[in-house]
């Protein structure tokens, strides 16, 4: 009894023959479920294709590869721009962003020792915003976190480990 076939259990076998509509249309709905999200994930990426035939003059050089952030985007940058446009009496948009970079500091000076204080001789993380006005260039440094402030006689970040005036 164990080995005995059952056929009561066994579906039929359908050839393409014997499909109706009725057969079919799960399938094709199936099709249209899972094509949604891949036209959800497709569309945005290729929104872009075939755009040179709207704009056959755009140029590609054109496109700005700055990845400086402008001051809207950061604050550091903004408070420094205010600093020197206040400072030198001209207008903001007259002050150019030269660089503003992660820098690590060779004491706790931050790159802008005043006379007569001393510093903690300790490595210290910071940022340094060079700006541009006037054909001058100014600089301010600051912390990890924190202000930058005006150096009127800067100094240069400890060297990066790649550089070659480091210590060997």
């Amino acid at each position: 009894m164990r080995n005995e076939r059952r056929t009561e259990d066994v579906p039929e076998i359908m050839t393409p023959a014997d499909m109706t509509e009725r057969h079919r249309r799960p399938a094709a709905h199936l099709l249209a479920v899972l094509a949604l999200p891949l036209t959800l994930v497709l569309g945005p990426l290729l929104a872009g294709c075939g755009s040179e035939a709207e704009d056959p003059g755009a140029n590609v050089s054109d496109v700005p590869t700055s990845t400086s952030p402008t001051p809207a985007e950061d604050p550091t940058v903004a408070a420094a721009i205010a600093d020197l446009a206040k400072r030198q009496g001209v207008k903001a948009e007259e002050i150019t962003v030269v660089s503003h970079d992660k820098v690590t500091w060779r004491d706790s000076s931050l790159g802008c020792p005043e006379p007569g204080k001393m510093y903690a001789m300790v490595l210290t993380d910071g940022v340094r915003v060079v700006l541009e006005a006037g054909g001058q260039t100014y600089e301010y440094h600051g912390g990890a976190s924190g202000p930058v402030t005006f150096c009127e006689n800067p100094q240069d970040p400890a060297p990066d480990k790649g550089s070659s005036d480091a210590p060997q």
